[in-house]
């Protein structure tokens, strides 16, 4: 309330320059406290979840809450339970969580940053803890390339966005890059390779989960889980 009378004042009293200035301070001052707001709350919800005798599970880039009982959703936009940046470390102490679990989140990171982020998850994972994934299947473009024939296009590129077709190389640049979204593509061979480099053990290809995984995204998705063990 003062903030916004002291700006109403100064802005009839100081040239245009100044008035613009001023304006980007507001900004970054309100930025800097609603930052500071989010850190609070992620604080106090973390801190409940590491009282609490139920096992910590958590859904990775889940977009928004999903209602799902006993999971904690977690997002860098708001309106999920944890507002967080996940190219950065997770606020959890070492061997603190029971299960992670994404769905088409880790195509977003370049290749350092996701292994940095896979090992990440690791670390705060308890020890026969659970990490699990759903990643987009980029062996289905590969395979449109060398057969466009057989390729269903309105099927298997739906986000329009991306979509810009000129000949068959564009299939590859759909998912590869997805109009700038990823930075890195997936098939069931590399995926496997990258959750051992990770730490991870039983590391294997799994099924369509009803429980957890989209129904939406099944179609071009691959599922795989791995076990944390010291």
């Amino acid at each position: 309330m003062v903030m916004t009378k002291a700006k109403n004042i100064v802005s009839k009293l100081l040239p245009a320059r100044l008035k613009e200035a001023l304006t980007v301070w507001f900004q970054m001052h309100k930025q800097l406290r609603r930052n500071e707001q989010t850190h609070q709350n992620n604080r106090r919800k973390i801190e409940a979840l590491l009282k609490s005798s139920r096992p910590i599970k958590l859904e990775l880039g889940a977009g928004g809450n999903r209602g799902i009982a006993g999971w904690t959703y977690v997002d860098i936009s708001e309106g999920t339970d944890l507002t967080l940046d996940l190219a950065k470390s997770l606020p959890f102490p070492d061997n603190s969580v029971t299960m992670i679990y994404s769905s088409h989140l880790l195509e977003h990171f370049t290749y350092h940053d996701l292994v940095n982020h896979i090992r990440e998850c690791r670390r705060v994972l308890k020890c026969g803890g659970v990490f699990s994934a759903a990643v987009p299947n980029a062996r289905i473009y590969l395979e449109a390339y060398q057969n466009p024939g057989a390729f269903d296009p309105d099927n298997f590129c739906r986000y329009t966005p991306a979509y810009n077709y000129n000949s068959k190389i564009d299939y590859i640049n759909y998912i590869a890059y997805m109009a700038g979204h990823h930075h890195y593509m997936f098939d069931e061979e590399n995926i496997i390779f990258i959750l051992k480099k990770c730490g991870f053990t039983d590391v294997t290809l799994r099924e369509f989960d009803a429980a957890l995984d989209l129904e939406t995204r099944d179609y071009e998705t691959i599922y795989v889980s791995g076990v944390k063990r010291l």
